[in-house]
């Protein structure tokens, strides 16, 4: 019998990134084989994300796409999308079957109740158990591993408590056991996500306590933290990002640098504070790169509100800023709003990039000619390595670095531009 194909497109967070990475392990452990999304397969899946309707069309895209590779001309759609617009998609003719976030650790045995009228033909490896399977990395050298689910947040734009429900965190022994399973099978950097990892607590244990926990594991490994919410933050936190384990990266989403539009967003926090927050951590931990979310064109900004955001931008010079142009999602708060112009929202999207672009070269530039510990990685024909603080660095002239892929080892930096960052494995064979 040949063997059975499977690809998966991820779209939207890294909680997505560590669902379908499980997902995959299912797959794996139940004899298929894995192909990069857009070659052909037997079972094609789709995990979508919902945060905008600009996020919608893409997987619709997506949807359609991937069923042009499916052997049976259809796919499997799982995520936050089959939470909002379920029957819309079970109506597409490209939809095989959707699964909602809980239902994701089903799919693979899910396959063994339709796989007989779509002939497939691979009952019989299917019959492994795969309930208690743990996300190996998947094509990467880095393993997530989703600690809590759900936020309580009541943000006026954001459509995620209502598809990801209250935060429910996982087990403080089912964290280890998994953070032990990746660093056993050489998995040199563990990521920890979810959808508001700062609100992880179990049984008294938070997300600094945890972090504590997984340090003291055997092993030649380091720990990333993804996103925590400013108001998540605590000494104890700040406290653990300086520990030589842990990389020196931290994303704190900002949305607005004004204090009018954050009160209008149901922020929790207003500019002040954040600005001390960031400050803060920069004094504790040197070096550490801070990334950020800001939504541009936000229904009630103004040019003041936009200025100010800039400003702030400007003040703290982030690692880099991922922006959002406003789009308005039904069911939220500001849903029913009237948008800004286009030409208005363009311009200072536009704007904004060109100043958290300099500012991300500013922060980058400090580092030219340094060394930084980094996990060698393998991208496509290349060789890249990922610093502790979250720059990629292309790794050239050394015949030895596919060797290393997978290594924590010393990166030289070299060079660097506003499109690219080089240098070498700073070790002799």
């Amino acid at each position: 019998m040949d063997e059975k194909t499977f690809s998966i497109k991820t779209l939207g967070c890294k909680c997505n990134q560590y669902e379908s990475a499980q997902i995959a392990s299912q797959f794996l452990t139940s004899g298929f084989k894995a192909v990069p999304f857009g070659s052909p397969a037997d079972i094609v899946i789709i995990n979508t994300c919902t945060v905008t309707d600009k996020s919608n069309k893409k997987c619709r895209n997506y949807i359609r796409q991937g069923a042009k590779f499916s052997k049976y001309g259809k796919v499997i759609v799982t995520g936050c999308m089959v939470e909002t617009h379920k029957a819309e998609l079970e109506n597409m003719d490209e939809v095989l079957q959707t699964f909602t976030n809980i239902q994701k650790g089903e799919i693979v045995s899910a396959l063994l109740d339709t796989m007989d009228s779509i002939d497939i033909g691979f009952k019989d490896t299917l019959r492994k158990s795969v309930s208690s399977s743990y996300a190996l990395p998947f094509m990467r050298t880095r393993g997530y591993i989703k600690i809590q689910d759900g936020c309580d947040g009541n943000c006026s734009y954001c459509i995620v408590p209502k598809v990801r429900g209250i935060p429910v965190s996982r087990t403080v022994q089912d964290v280890i056991n998994h953070a032990r399973y990746l660093i056993e099978n050489n998995c040199p950097e563990i990521v920890l996500t979810g959808i508001t990892i700062g609100k992880y607590n179990y049984e008294g244990i938070t997300l600094a306590k945890l972090i504590k926990k997984i340090i003291e594991l055997d092993g030649n490994f380091r720990i990333r933290v993804t996103s925590v919410e400013p108001t998540h933050i605590d000494n104890e936190l700040i406290e653990v990002l300086q520990h030589p384990k842990v990389c020196k990266h931290i994303h704190l989403p900002l949305q607005s640098g004004s204090d009018a539009v954050l009160a209008h967003m149901n922020r929790p926090y207003n500019a002040p504070f954040y600005i001390q927050l960031v400050e803060k951590i920069k004094k504790l931990v040197p070096d550490i790169a801070i990334g950020t979310d800001i939504i541009v064109g936000y229904p009630t900004e103004e040019e003041r509100d936009f200025t100010a955001t800039l400003g702030l931008v400007q003040k703290l010079q982030f690692a880099y800023v991922h922006q959002f142009t406003y789009s308005p999602r039904q069911g939220t708060m500001s849903g029913n709003y009237r948008p800004l112009p286009y030409d208005v929202v363009h311009q200072r999207a536009n704007t904004l990039r060109e100043i958290a672009q300099n500012c991300s070269l500013q922060y980058r530039l400090q580092f030219l000619n340094t060394v930084r510990p980094a996990v060698i990685e393998k991208d496509g024909d290349d060789i890249t390595a990922l610093t502790d603080n979250y720059l990629k660095v292309g790794i050239k002239n050394n015949h030895h670095a596919r060797s290393y892929v997978g290594k924590i080892l010393p990166v030289i930096i070299t060079t660097i531009t506003q499109e690219k960052i080089e240098g070498s494995i700073n070790i002799y064979p």
